[in-house]
């Protein structure tokens, strides 16, 4: 294939991928295969940015005063090629269809991306005055209405204190699920499995999946787990010290069950962590993790659980019933 239909079909790929995205309609398990074929190839993210870019350029013009069709010149700050005409087609009309915010809707008074890199730590302060810790390997898409915000969480862990706005609800998006605050401060881990959810302070209303009714409501200490894979929701507490204690380098948990914490600990390696026997997954365990050093709590946990650890070839963790 020469370079230029190789391209054609990466910037093809990249426009299918972006429309989809903007539908919300993405599972888990395919935003799961977004990121791995955003990190398959420098030229993918390229590809993939650049039909950020042009979505941007088309919704900057000015809205026509009449739907008649009409052919408008498009001053884009990028230099325009076959191939990304082809693809800008094609992610116009697919976001057009799919995405739920019509092209007619208000602009965000910001919208930009921020991202922590493996084995960093950041925090960063919103226009409106919210703070936002980013756990490592976070990515999170950032978008401020006049009359709300809104923060994706596209990847990651963040703990977010909202600062109180009753004119303007502050949304977590997670894919399917949302979580719905005025002003609080509360942690949101998406995982490849688990969607987890736990307030330190304030109120929030937690979405799991849409269009499933109404709300769970979780108050100070409440936490919240939902398994993607059975759409099963487990609630439960948790004490001061053990929310967001990444921040701080160490996580405590308390008779929690063996399937999140693998959730969570996977996370901090470059290899998942995974149950070899389903029925492990319910096995309840206590104990505090160096998020430095996951492996030496894996080192430890059959000194806790009648388990054993075993490493495959490429890296990944499978805990076996012992």
């Amino acid at each position: 294939m020469s370079d230029r239909k190789r391209m054609d079909t990466i910037d093809e790929q990249a426009a299918n991928w972006f429309s989809r995205r903007s539908s919300g309609q993405l599972s888990a398990n395919e935003l799961a295969e977004l990121d791995i074929w955003l990190a398959a190839s420098p030229a993918h993210a390229r590809a993939f940015a650049d039909m950020q870019l042009i979505w941007a350029d088309f919704d900057s013009l000015s809205r026509p005063a009449t739907p008649s069709a009409a052919i408008v010149p498009l001053q884009s700050r990028r230099c325009w090629q076959p191939g990304k005409a082809l693809a800008a087609s094609v992610v116009l009309a697919c976001a057009a269809l799919a995405t739920s915010q019509s092209w007619f809707a208000a602009k965000p008074d910001v919208d930009r991306y921020v991202q922590s890199t493996s084995g960093e730590h950041r925090q960063v302060e919103l226009e409106d005055g919210s703070r936002i810790d980013l756990n490592v390997d976070t990515r999170l898409h950032v978008r401020l209405y006049p009359d709300r915000r809104e923060v994706e969480l596209l990847h990651g862990e963040a703990f977010f204190s909202v600062a109180p706005d009753a004119q303007r609800p502050f949304d977590v998006l997670t894919g399917q699920g949302s979580v719905r605050v005025v002003g609080t401060r509360f942690d949101v881990r998406r995982g490849d499995q688990r969607l987890a959810v736990v307030v330190e302070s304030g109120r929030v209303a937690l979405h799991a999946q849409a269009g499933t009714g109404q709300p769970t409501l979780l108050s100070a200490g409440d936490s919240a787990d939902f398994d993607y894979r059975t759409g099963t929701l487990q609630l439960g507490q948790q004490n001061p010290e053990e929310i967001a204690g990444w921040r701080r380098g160490q996580l405590i948990f308390r008779d929690r069950p063996l399937a999140q914490l693998v959730d969570e600990l996977s996370h901090y390696r470059q290899a998942p962590v995974q149950l070899a026997d389903p029925s492990l997954a319910t096995q309840r365990v206590s104990g505090s993790l160096n998020i430095a050093r996951p492996d030496a709590f894996l080192a430890a946990l059959p000194q806790l659980l009648p388990v054993q650890v075993e490493y495959q070839r490429d890296g990944r963790a499978l805990i076996h019933a012992r």
